[in-house]
């Protein structure tokens, strides 16, 4: 099945994914004892079921349940094992495009009896866990805002509008997250957290629930570089990838 996730607060872009579904060619208990109760309606009278043969199947059906909770034991101790590690995962977009993602496991959920993991802050099934590395070191910001889109808005000779993705689909660390916009006129690399707040400051900073801001006090025909710093609820920053724009003429 496709699901659709809100990937830009302010506008209406959305991506869809295809996740997998679930496997409906497993059996589940009620399915043995409907099976059972058929075999017994439609038994020959004349010939029924001796007690040795319903004893068998009821030791089966005990077996069965056996199993079936030791699979699902098995699975929530590998799912919370995953915690903390480095995997990569990879899922299909609507579009045929492979989406694939290297990071820390953030957390794992369970939703609807299927675990959902975490994953540079996108949505991952247990199926769709390519590989799994050592874990990162601690104090990194559980987001990965390079891996999202930042772009230009409207630009004018002495104003600019920016605007960015929101860097997780995890609607709890969504919740914590803080933006703080900066830009600057010089040349030279604007990608590391100490570079970006070095710029000039905007009149955003360390604020909630927005997706854009405004760029003010330009200098008209002057080539700028704009990025945004995500703070997370720890305190850990991270930065997208820097978008360049020039002013228009006065």
């Amino acid at each position: 099945m496709a699901s659709v996730d809100r990937v830009l607060g302010s506008s209406n872009n959305y991506n869809a994914v295809f996740t997998d579904k679930t496997d409906n060619a497993e059996m589940d208990q009620m399915d043995f004892i409907k099976l059972m109760v058929a075999q017994l309606q439609n038994q020959d009278f004349t010939d029924p079921m001796d007690n040795s043969t319903m004893i068998t199947q009821m030791a089966q059906f005990s077996n069965m349940q056996q199993m079936q909770q030791m699979t699902a034991y098995s699975k929530t101790n590998y799912a919370a094992s995953m915690v903390g590690k480095t995997v990569t995962a990879s899922r299909y977009t609507v579009g045929g495009d492979l989406d694939t993602t290297t990071g820390m496991v953030q957390k794992i959920s369970l939703v609807d009896d299927e675990y959902v993991v975490y994953v540079g802050g996108k949505k991952y099934s247990l199926s769709q866990i390519m590989s799994i590395q050592s874990g990162q070191d601690s104090g990194k910001s559980v987001i990965n805002p390079a891996a999202y889109n930042l772009k230009m808005g409207i630009v004018k000779s002495d104003s600019a509008n920016i605007k960015w993705e929101v860097p997780t689909e995890d609607e709890m660390v969504i919740a914590g997250l803080k933006y703080s916009v900066y830009y600057t006129n010089e040349d030279g690399d604007f990608d590391t957290v100490e570079k970006v707040e070095a710029g000039t400051k905007s009149s955003v900073i360390n604020q909630k629930n927005i997706t854009a801001a405004d760029l003010s006090n330009l200098e008209s025909g002057q080539k700028y570089q704009a990025n945004v710093v995500v703070t997370d609820d720890s305190g850990n920053k991270a930065v997208y990838k820097p978008v360049t724009f020039t002013t228009l003429r006065s």
